[in-house]
């Protein structure tokens, strides 16, 4: 694991055993060193987990002309907002008296702007080649210490998209074995702490090193038997043949505690997919279960999600090469239903539609787009989150595979 331990330059370990809970548990607590992403980006394949959190930009502040004592050219606004905190830091944009884009950003509406140095560049996930980029650092009330967000401007879709720029590496003894591990904050929330949303989901992750080979695993690759390395950090985790859970996590992330657990591991490769209900267009409902005996390949999304809607073409092209064959093709959206109609109005998608209840919300998460394939007997063999070049081909490869073996 050198290209990992290179990465981490400071690692505490104490392990202690609690006299509750299972009998002869071991709880471990690791200490985790903070670093920044982009200078640690070869150590997660295929790519850098975290995602991107996404404001819409509005006129609503005809007001803003002028800024720092520099006029604006076609102000817009975006207020960002984190799930743990009251924290709503406000970004200006719009373009100075050359025509070049220029930035600002507040505390709040009441502080006072401070212009951002903007650099362009493009970055995994963005749907632009050249955005204009800056950072920003937020200090949320009730947080312990401040952190860094980077800003990705589209004004052509109306949208200011940030990521965190920092995540946590570590490394512990877990079964007698060392790992190494890291830890990812969701761009949605200022601490690690697991605090959950109103569904309760979150998309932290942590990354465990579980082949030993000095990277994480950050999807399942085709039809080769891999371990999973990436997990929410409420889902429990197996490590040879014991499962684990993370108990607790600082709100800095500088500390986490591991502990074995008697949980049911959720959705996770090689095990039976949960069993959850969601509900057609029409209002009729489906259980997984109701689909056994055949390959089901689910699509999780958001009708705000660029990256979902930018895969559904070739999507369609993937349902229309297996009709007639004995596989199902679900598209579960974390939407309303009356959002859809519109929507599918202007972005033809022709899976089978249904959007989800709570339970199914929760165990699907908080990452979009989300591809979870089911084998005939109820088995996830597949999961990948997020968009790259060769997602579709994936599921098309594993679709083929499964279908060759009924």
């Amino acid at each position: 694991m050198k290209s990992i331990k290179s990465a981490i330059t400071v690692i505490a370990l104490v392990a202690t055993v609690f006299s509750y809970g299972l009998v002869g548990a071991e709880s471990i607590t690791v200490t985790m060193e903070s670093v920044h992403k982009d200078s640690v980006k070869h150590l997660f394949q295929p790519f850098m987990p975290g995602g991107l959190a996404i404001s819409r930009m509005t006129e609503e502040l005809p007001e803003i002309r002028s800024v720092a004592g520099l006029d604006i050219d076609a102000p817009l606004h975006a207020r960002l907002s984190f799930l743990d905190s009251s924290a709503e830091p406000i970004v200006i944009v719009g373009l100075d008296s050359d025509g070049q884009d220029i930035a600002f950003a507040a505390a709040d509406s009441t502080a006072q702007p401070q212009r951002l140095q903007l650099t362009r560049g493009r970055f995994d996930g963005v749907p632009a080649d050249d955005a204009p980029r800056a950072e920003l650092i937020v200090s949320p009330p009730g947080q312990s210490s401040e952190f860094k967000i980077e800003l990705f401007i589209l004004r052509e879709r109306n949208f200011v998209m940030y990521r965190n720029l920092e995540l946590r590496l570590g490394e512990a003894d877990i079964g007698g074995q060392r790992y190494a591990i890291a830890l990812v904050k969701s761009p949605n929330f200022g601490a690690y702490s697991p605090l959950a949303d109103s569904l309760g989901r979150t998309s932290h992750d942590i990354l465990i090193d579980r082949d030993g080979d000095g990277v994480f695993l950050t999807y399942m690759l085709g039809t080769e038997e891999l371990e999973d390395e990436t997990f929410e950090i409420f889902n429990p985790f197996i490590l040879d043949d014991q499962v684990y859970k993370l108990a607790d996590v600082s709100a800095t992330g500088d500390r986490l505690v591991i502990e074995p657990s008697d949980q049911t591991v959720a959705l996770t490769v090689g095990f039976e997919m949960p069993n959850v209900t969601v509900t057609r267009l029409d209002s009729s409902a489906i259980e997984l279960t109701a689909l056994r005996g055949k390959p089901v390949v689910i699509n999780w999304w958001h009708t705000a999600c660029s990256p979902c809607i930018a895969e559904m073409p070739e999507l369609n092209e993937l349902v229309e090469k297996y009709e007639g064959r004995d596989v199902e093709f679900l598209a579960i959206a974390d939407n309303e239903i009356a959002e859809l109609p519109p929507f599918l109005e202007k972005h033809p998608f022709i899976y089978d539609i249904a959007v989800a209840n709570d339970e199914a919300a929760r165990i699907l998460g908080t990452a979009y787009p989300r591809h979870v394939i089911v084998n005939d007997e109820g088995k996830v063999v597949l999961d990948l989150t997020g968009l790259s070049s060769d997602t579709v081909d994936q599921i098309d490869t594993v679709i083929g595979s499964l279908l060759s073996e009924l």
